[in-house]
């Protein structure tokens, strides 16, 4: 019999998955599985699924919760080679449009429960201390991202008001990055880190990303401004779409020095201040069902 390891986070983009939790233990219990269901605390989970993993040896793990609740438990996830689905309950979702994980979230389950064909998925390394699945970003973007988790409100137009806050005093800084390639001295308002090509709002940042050719890019955003941005978020209905004033450089391996300590956001969640690090690319590190 199949074990499946059901990990849900309950607070995650302020959706109850009451509904969602009574469907998956009626759909697994009907398809004959032996499950077993965890629910995030916030306290200590990377660690609690690592001794999980470690006691039922399940053969998936099924996440259900935000892009920052998968790179949570990406660490135990790649040590035990485990299968992984995603179900996405967040805010942005930003890996479910590069995952295309477009079916109702009903049918995601089924499908990961039933599907054995998977696909590997390279897996950024920063400092050997952060794992990255998508996105990461130093600049305008993680400052936004960490005035609205300070912010009590919630919803779109706190989103907004932050974002306008941020966008209207666009300030540059200096970096250095060396790759395997070259080496290269620049300036901007953001430094992208992209595993993946779109943040969850639309935004096309990176267009020759792929998450499993062993290979990652930089995008350098030289100047923006708010209406470059609004044009980006529509460009969801249009693929064609790109904003101007972007570099990439595409790299193995790379380490960024930066002229004042800035904050480094990973996968939408904001992690701590750098002055310096070093990325490297786990390749085909994941194990993602199809």
């Amino acid at each position: 019999m199949m074990e499946i390891l059901l990990v849900i986070n309950p607070v995650s983009g302020d959706i109850n998955k009451s509904d969602f939790l009574d469907f998956a233990k009626r759909a697994m219990s009907k398809s004959k599985i032996d499950y077993h269901l965890y629910k995030t605390t916030g306290d200590k989970d990377c660690e609690e699924l690592d001794q999980l993993i470690d006691i039922y040896s399940p053969e998936k793990v099924i996440i259900a919760g935000g892009d920052g609740t998968l790179n949570m438990f990406l660490k135990p996830l790649i040590k035990h080679n485990v299968k992984v689905g995603f179900i996405p309950m967040g805010s942005a979702n930003g890996m479910a449009v590069e995952l295309d994980l477009t079916d109702s979230i009903e049918d995601l389950l089924i499908k990961f429960i039933t599907s054995k064909k998977t696909k590997s998925l390279d897996v950024l390394s920063i400092n050997d201390s952060h794992l990255l699945l998508h996105l990461g970003d130093i600049g305008a973007n993680a400052n936004l991202v960490a005035n609205y988790d300070k912010d009590e409100s919630r919803g779109m137009f706190t989103y907004a008001r932050h974002f306008w806050s941020e966008f209207k005093n666009l300030k540059s800084f200096e970096f250095d990055i060396k790759t395997d390639q070259k080496e290269y001295e620049r300036k901007g308002v953001m430094l992208a880190i992209c595993n993946g090509k779109k943040f969850g709002t639309g935004i096309p940042l990176n267009s020759v990303g792929k998450m499993d050719d062993g290979l990652f890019e930089f995008v350098v955003v030289k100047a923006i401004d708010f209406s470059d941005l609004l044009k980006g978020a529509l460009s969801k209905f249009d693929d064609e779409y790109e904003i101007e004033n972007l570099e990439t450089i595409q790299a193995k391996t790379a380490t960024v020095k930066l002229k004042q300590p800035k904050l480094l956001q990973i996968d939408g969640e904001v992690v701590e201040e750098f002055t310096e690090f070093h990325i490297k690319v786990l390749s085909k590190a994941l194990r993602f069902i199809q």
